[in-house]
């Protein structure tokens, strides 16, 4: 190794903590951060231990399996090939899984780059409350205003998940002060995230962490069933009730009904009807990476003004784009990652298995691969990088 890889070397592990802190920044400072850290993997040596780590890890087959797909979706797709190669970029985090799963491979960097990102919450989280409070300058778009540097629906799904985290850490924790601790600073997201931030996706991924949390520890609070229904019931209620961020989004479902092209919901439902009708046209192999803007003209029905470039729901999305092969490549890889956090040690496995559920559910209700495709690689990376095959020593 010579002296310029050794500082290369060095580098790394700071560039790659710092890379997952600004996972929830601006999306300027994220990437150049996250380029400065992927060159200066690159360019720090060890090239046959690193590729040595990748090929035997099992999530590097589906994420190169589906990025494949997307790569051969450019040669049929029915947009133009500019296009098509545009939106094939959007799909690249898929490459950026399996090096950053090489990136955390020291135990002492996976950790680091663990709790990063939940003090980046914290951070986000006092931000938004010095938005609310005036202390801060907040956005113009409505419904936007509290949530700092993302949009109400990308920082809604980080919040969750991390709500999920602190949760975990809150009932594991040895010792008063840090049972506290967690759930105070759990408690101060959730306050966020149902009352300050509008956007629904996070409020349904944090509905069905919390079903996973209970369904993991369901041996500690099996005697405790009807007492946590009862005051999750209560909660839910007054939060519903009360939460300006959930009533400034209650008139939406009305809409969805009488004007659906006016209402988030009712233009979602649209998108769907008219990927189910590009599906049932291209079944097998979709109709070509970033088809859908030109198909969706074609496919729109009696709302042909409504033309997006993805139908904000990543299974119909993928469905429409490489077909059932293309859907079937999406599941394996969720499925895989599903699998593999089993085998993980607890703080990573738990955190796994929360990543997964929170990203099949949002994305249900927006293309989170295409969009949160970056978040979802990194941590992804940072999480199953604690997983050691059985031909390798244990560290």
């Amino acid at each position: 190794m010579n002296p310029f890889q050794a500082r290369m070397q060095a580098v790394t592990p700071t560039l790659a903590v710092l890379m997952v802190f600004t996972l929830i920044a601006p999306i300027a400072l994220m990437n150049v951060v996250s380029f400065l850290a992927v060159l200066a993997y690159f360019l720090s040596g060890h090239y046959r231990e690193k590729w040595a780590s990748i090929k035997t890890h099992p999530l590097t087959y589906p994420a190169l399996f589906l990025f494949g797909l997307f790569m051969l979706g450019v040669l049929y797709s029915s947009s133009d090939i500019a296009y098509a190669l545009h939106h094939l970029g959007k799909y690249r985090e898929l490459l950026l899984l399996p090096i950053a799963i090489s990136m955390f491979s020291r135990a002492e960097v996976r950790q680091r780059a663990y709790y990063a990102f939940l003090l980046a919450i914290g951070v986000a989280v006092l931000v938004s409350f010095s938005m609310r409070l005036g202390w801060l300058p907040v956005y113009e778009n409505a419904g936007e205003e509290f949530a700092p540097f993302r949009g109400r629906i990308s920082f809604g799904f980080y919040l969750a998940f991390a709500i999920y985290l602190m949760l975990h850490h809150a009932l594991l924790a040895e010792g008063m002060r840090k049972r506290l601790l967690w759930s105070g600073c759990a408690a101060l997201s959730a306050f966020d995230l149902l009352f300050l931030i509008s956007g629904r996706t996070g409020h349904f991924v944090l509905v069905a962490l919390i079903g996973l949390l209970l369904i993991q520890q369901r041996a500690r609070v099996k005697k405790y069933w009807l007492v946590i229904l009862l005051v999750l019931g209560a909660l839910t209620s007054a939060v519903v009730l009360t939460s300006p961020a959930i009533k400034s989004r209650s008139g939406d479902i009305d809409k969805a009904m009488s004007k659906p092209e006016e209402s988030s919901i009712g233009v979602r439902l649209i998108f769907w009807q008219t990927s189910l009708r590009i599906v049932a046209d291209h079944p097998l192999l979709g109709a070509g990476t970033g088809s859908f803007a030109a198909e969706s003209a074609k496919h729109a029905g009696d709302h042909p003004g409504l033309v997006m470039d993805n139908p904000h729901n990543e299974y119909l999305s993928i469905a429409g784009q490489l077909g059932l092969v293309g859907l079937l490549g999406f599941i394996w890889l969720l499925y895989s990652q599903w699998k593999i956090a089993e085998q993980l040690p607890p703080l990573y496995g738990v955190a796994a298995q929360g990543l997964v559920v929170a990203f099949a559910v949002g994305c249900l209700f927006n293309s989170f691969l295409r969009d949160e495709g970056h978040f979802f690689a990194i941590y992804a990376g940072v999480l199953f990088s604690a997983f050691v095959p059985s031909n390798r020593a244990t560290t």
